[in-house]
């Protein structure tokens, strides 16, 4: 049944008017079920002085995807509030096809605000052939129009853009020049993996760590070039090119990380160590446990993360150890890796963690008896924790019991769940609730 024009220009005088989220929340709501017949009016409130009307306008265009709305979200997207300016690049994105050559138009107009935003909308839609014209902006006098066509084509994955990318790697615009290095990322290319290896070598730390996660992203490609660079390169860039051989999980590696756990610079050795543990071969326990009984806290701690990630029960014994070392951000690590494995052969070490005088120590030691899920000795102890002197032990111990199925949490639980907790604790906090509720 069609919508009185009266009734929606009630709503959408409303909507101007009204003075909270949750109200023109409900308006939008009601807009967008009408659909197409609202869109004339909530046109003209994309010219409101108010730029949360003109921004709620904008996403309920964008919600009714109507192609009349296109041409005045264009010129939105020129809009004085950069609010505007965002939302309207999602509604122009969520049109699709149909936005595609007006965005085009506005790719190559004089304002530079649309330029910039019309960039990255057309990254957002993924028509691929659009890719030389955003190519054609890498030389933009703006240059937060070249940094997102540079993002925008490394959203589309173009092929066709993997030189001129890798020509942007010798910018002086240390922005520019990630940006390219993280498009080249998302793309994979094989073509890359030389001139990113060489980014490693950046007096820029950012520049850097752009280039390991985007060498991390192109994968297996990257192991030969990056240990061919490993055997000669300073210790800068040794120590990045272990990290991302370990986070690329080529076993292929191995061998050279192996090696590298007798490097004579602590921070290599701790670096390999992890990277070795990431390769998740149970053979690496050994070379790993050997740097439990190093004179270095941070290699202890290295060799507890190491352990922890290739999870084998082969692994509690010497991370068991740990669980006593005098540094304690070495049993805290010991505690965590404990739990990554799940072995119920680390619940008794667990469980006299469980009265560290560190309180980190107590709350990994509890959070990782509630992962492994073992009942026998671990209630008895999690128990006395409910009445601990630091809340988020209380806290870890409450939802560590609830997955244990332990009604005694409950209390503690809706205590801190009545509290304002971080989003991660507080949807840990629901779940073990309904734990709870499910028992």
């Amino acid at each position: 049944m069609a919508v009185p024009k009266r009734n929606i220009r009630k709503l959408t005088n409303n909507l101007a008017e009204a003075k909270g989220s949750q109200a023109r929340e409900q308006i939008t709501d009601e807009l967008v079920e009408i659909g197409s017949p609202a869109v004339p009016q909530l046109i003209e409130l994309t010219d409101d002085g108010d730029y949360k009307v003109r921004m709620t306008a904008v996403r309920t265009l964008g919600e009714i995807g109507d192609e009349q709305a296109i041409p005045p979200l264009i010129e939105s997207l020129s809009d004085t509030s950069k609010n505007v300016q965002r939302v309207t690049t999602e509604a122009l994105s969520a049109m699709g096809a149909a936005a595609v050559s007006p965005l085009l138009d506005a790719l190559i107009g004089k304002d530079q605000l649309a330029r910039k935003w019309a960039a990255q909308a057309l990254g957002n839609i993924g028509d691929t052939s659009v890719a030389q014209q955003l190519i054609g902006r890498l030389n933009d006098p703006n240059t937060e129009v070249r940094r997102a066509a540079v993002a925008a084509l490394g959203n589309l994955k173009s092929r066709r853009a993997i030189e001129p990318l890798i020509e942007l790697l010798q910018s002086d615009n240390m922005e520019l020049t990630r940006a390219a290095i993280e498009a080249l990322g998302h793309i994979r290319s094989s073509t890359a993996i030389k001139p990113l290896v060489s980014a490693l070598s950046s007096y820029s730390e950012d520049i850097r760590s752009s280039a390991a996660q985007a060498l991390a992203r192109i994968g297996s490609e990257a192991v030969p070039a990056l240990l061919d660079e490993l055997s000669s390169s300073a210790r800068d860039l040794r120590l990045y090119i272990v990290a991302v051989l370990g986070n690329i999980g080529d076993k292929r590696a191995r061998r050279a990380l192996t090696k590298a756990l007798n490097h004579s610079d602590e921070q290599v050795v701790a670096t390999a160590a992890i990277a070795l543990g990431k390769l998740g071969k149970r053979s690496s326990v050994n070379y790993l446990a050997k740097l439990t009984d190093s004179d270095y806290p941070s290699l202890r701690c290295a060799a507890a993360q190491g352990l922890g990630s290739i999870r084998t029960a082969n692994a509690v014994e010497p991370l068991s150890e740990l669980l006593k070392d005098e540094d304690w951000v070495t049993r805290m690590a010991a505690a965590k890796a404990l739990g990554e494995i799940g072995s119920r052969s680390g619940v008794k070490p667990l469980v006299e963690a469980l009265s560290d005088p560190e309180w980190s120590v107590r709350l990994h030691s509890a959070k990782s008896l509630g992962q492994i899920g073992q009942k026998k000795y671990a209630i008895d102890a999690l128990l006395p924790l409910l009445d601990d002197g630091k809340d988020p032990v209380r806290r870890e111990a409450s939802v560590a019991l609830a997955k244990l199925g332990i009604a005694e949490a409950r209390e503690v639980l809706e205590e801190f769940a009545n509290t304002r907790q971080d989003e991660a604790v507080a949807e840990e906090i629901a779940e073990a609730l309904k734990l709870l509720e499910d028992e």
